[in-house]
């Protein structure tokens, strides 16, 4: 379990983030909103090492501080919201999904080759395998790089509005399966989003931070209940087809 515990974050003389604190719940997938600037990116670059931060950070009980970066990332994977196009090929970038698991010098195992085929696999890219990474489109590279964090085979999974260049179709597809996998394969899932009505729909959990600070984390079901999206957005709700939309707002972000 991912638990936070006071954790504050300064850029520059701007606090950004302000005593957030919350336990992930496991096998589940919590969904992170909030509007441009509340502090949303940096919470997931504290929580990857990334930024220097107050408070403690823990995984299982252990601080991550503690822990290597190479045994960090056999327990967390993380992409984020802005991504390289280098110039291989789309398998071997899925491949470096890997890299926690190989020693300096030792080949990928049958092991590693099955975890990237089935992750390749489970993205529907079988066919674009070879083609280099910096000749994708935005949404091809996007599934190339949510296919690499899934041949890392980590229990937690944090993700940086990873639909951003996805159409809508596969955008649910793709939150969907993310959502399977907490059930399936037993994964924690963290997902920042932009799309309050896709985040409404697939959330099992929901954290609201506000100019940041933590303002709620609940289920999904409380979130509604307590009209925390409605105050926090500045947005209207209403149902369709047996499921339940927000309009309003002039940034949803």
């Amino acid at each position: 379990m991912l638990e936070l515990h006071n954790v504050g974050v300064s850029i520059g003389k701007k606090r950004v983030l302000k005593d957030v604190s919350f336990s992930l719940p496991g096998e589940s997938l919590t969904v992170l909103v909030g509007k441009n600037g509340s502090g949303k990116t940096t919470l997931l670059s504290a929580v990857n090492g990334e930024r220097a931060h107050t408070g403690e950070i823990l995984l299982d009980g252990v601080a991550l501080a503690c822990l290597s970066a190479r045994e960090r990332a056999k327990r967390i994977a993380f992409l984020p919201q802005y991504l390289r196009a280098p110039a291989i090929s789309l398998e071997e970038l899925v491949f470096m999904g890997r890299n926690p698991y190989l020693e300096l010098g030792r080949r990928p195992s049958r092991e590693d080759a099955e975890s990237v085929e089935e992750a390749i696999a489970s993205m529907g890219l079988q066919e674009l395998r070879e083609r280099r990474v910096d000749l994708l489109s935005g949404g091809e590279r996007q599934k190339a790089y949510l296919a690499m964090i899934l041949a890392q085979k980590t229990p937690l999974l944090m993700l940086d509005e990873p639909t951003t260049y996805m159409d809508p179709s596969f955008t649910h597809t793709m939150l969907g399966h993310l959502k399977c996998l907490c059930k399936r394969e037993k994964k924690t899932i963290l997902v920042v989003m932009h799309d309050l009505n896709s985040a409404i729909r697939y959330a099992d959990h929901l954290a609201v931070l506000e100019e940041g600070r933590l303002s709620f984390f609940g289920t999904r079901e409380e979130c509604l209940q307590k009209g925390v999206i409605e105050a926090a957005f500045s947005v209207r709700r209403f149902e369709a087809d047996g499921r339940i939309f927000f309009e309003g707002t002039d940034e949803e972000k």
